[in-house]
C-alpha cells in the first residue's frame, strides 16, 4: 500500500535559474519542474551512494587481492578466456 503525502510548501525561487530549467524540461508549470527536479536530485544522490559502495566494496577486493600471488601473467588469463568464450 503506497501513501502519498503531499506537502503545500510556498517557495521562493530564482525566475533565470526556473526559466533555465524549464528550457531543459518538457514540463511547462513550474510545480512540475520543481517535481522533476526532485525526483532527479534523489535519483542522482542514490546513485552516487551505490557507487560510492560499490567503490568501497571494490577497495576492499582490491587490498585482498593485493595479497594474492597469481602464478600466469594477466595476458595469458585474457587469452584464456578469450579461448574460453570463443
Amino acid at each position: 500500500m503506497c501513501i502519498a503525502i503531499h506537502m503545500r510548501t510556498n517557495i521562493v525561487l530564482d525566475d533565470d535559474l526556473m526559466a533555465e530549467a524549464m528550457q531543459y524540461s518538457l514540463s511547462r508549470s513550474k510545480r512540475a519542474v520543481v517535481q522533476e527536479a526532485l525526483a532527479t536530485y534523489i535519483s542522482v544522490k542514490k546513485r552516487e551512494q551505490q557507487v560510492a559502495s560499490y567503490e568501497e566494496r571494490l577497495a576492499v577486493v582490491r587490498r585482498k587481492l593485493s595479497k594474492v600471488k597469481i602464478k600466469t601473467s594477466s595476458r595469458e588469463l585474457i587469452r584464456q578466456d578469450r579461448r574460453r568464450s570463443s
